[in-house]
C-alpha cells in the first residue's frame, strides 16, 4: 500500500536524526520516560490532476510532538526542533521502495504547551507524493 510506503519513508528519516530520541509511533504503547517524541500522520484526500491515468498526488502533514521535562527542558526541546527542521527542510525528498515523498514547506514549530509534568512542542511538516 502506497500510504504505508509514505509513512515508512518519513519514519526512516525521523530515525536517522542524531541523537536518537525514543519515539511513540502510531498504535504503539505510551512512553513514560522523558524526553520522547510522538508521531502522527494526517492525510488529505488524493488529488487527481489528470483523467485517464492512475497518477495522483497525496498531501499530508507529519506532526512530531516533542515532550521534555517541565521547567528544565525548553532549550533541549528547541535544539531537537531545529534538528527536525534540518532533517525535513523545504525541498528535501525522502524515499522508500520507489515512493518519493517531498517536503513542500519549511517545518512549522507551533506554540508550546505545558501538560502536567511535561513541556510539549508540536512541529508540523507538510509533504506530498505523486503516486501511479
Amino acid at each position: 500500500m502506497t500510504v504505508s510506503k509514505i509513512q515508512i519513508a518519513l519514519e526512516n528519516s525521523i530515525n536517522n536524526i542524531v541523537p536518537a530520541l525514543p519515539t511513540k509511533w502510531p498504535n504503539t504503547r505510551p512512553i513514560i520516560a522523558l524526553p520522547y517524541q510522538d508521531v502522527y500522520f494526517f492525510f488529505a484526500p488524493p488529488v487527481h490532476e489528470e483523467y485517464s491515468t492512475g497518477l495522483h498526488r497525496i498531501d499530508g502533514i507529519l506532526q512530531i510532538n516533542l515532550f521534555y521535562k517541565l521547567y528544565t527542558g525548553k532549550s533541549e526541546a528547541m535544539a531537537r526542533a531545529e534538528l527536525i527542521r534540518l532533517a525535513f527542510a523545504r525541498g528535501t525528498s525522502h524515499s522508500h521502495d520507489n515512493v518519493i515523498v517531498n517536503v513542500s514547506k519549511s517545518p512549522r514549530i507551533k506554540q508550546s504547551v505545558e501538560e502536567n509534568d511535561r513541556f510539549m512542542i508540536p512541529i508540523d511538516i507538510e509533504f506530498y507524493s505523486y503516486i501511479e
